[in-house]
């Protein structure tokens, strides 16, 4: 049994989040044997334009976003017109990095998020068939849950989601 502690920053994130997502980090306090902080929760529309915007720019002419830089894109969601589990109030979603031994600052190291992902969505999938969470969880390293983690198109490995199965 651990017994990792949320830090203030993460404490505001965790206020954010829709109450599975809360008791599913609750019991990964416990349980998961990488310590963890929350980055990022509740998204308003602004700042997930922000993200969308990354890779893409105005065409003035149409007055959409434009890809010049597929590598650059880390969002199809405009939180506008399409909108992402961040920007839900409260959440459905949450992203996190690991701390990791001997490292000064925190990571998005991939063994150790995937190690942080497989826990949660354990615990998750534990809590749902007990009737404790209404949600089940999916992964942004594994979107399709297949298990094969090579698979995906596009990768955000800090984020973990609810959804009704």
């Amino acid at each position: 049994m651990y017994n990792h502690k949320l830090g203030a920053g993460s404490k505001k994130v965790y206020d954010t989040l829709h109450e599975d997502l809360q008791t599913v980090i609750t019991w990964g306090l416990k349980k998961c044997a990488v310590d963890f902080t929350l980055y990022e929760g509740h998204r308003p529309p602004a700042k997930q334009l922000e993200y969308f915007k990354k890779g893409r720019k105005l065409d003035h002419r149409t007055g959409k976003y434009v890809i010049v830089n597929k590598k650059a894109v880390i969002t199809n969601v405009d939180g506008y017109h399409i909108k992402g589990k961040h920007n839900y109030s409260p959440s459905h979603a949450v992203d996190l990095r690991a701390y990791v031994p001997d490292k000064d600052q925190l990571t998005w190291d991939i063994p150790h998020l995937t190690y942080i992902a497989a826990s949660f969505v354990m615990i998750g999938e534990f809590l749902f068939e007990k009737g404790e969470i209404s949600h089940k969880l999916r992964w942004g390293g594994n979107w399709d849950m297949d298990g094969d983690l090579a698979d995906n198109k596009l990768y955000d490995r800090p984020h973990l989601e609810i959804y009704k199965p």
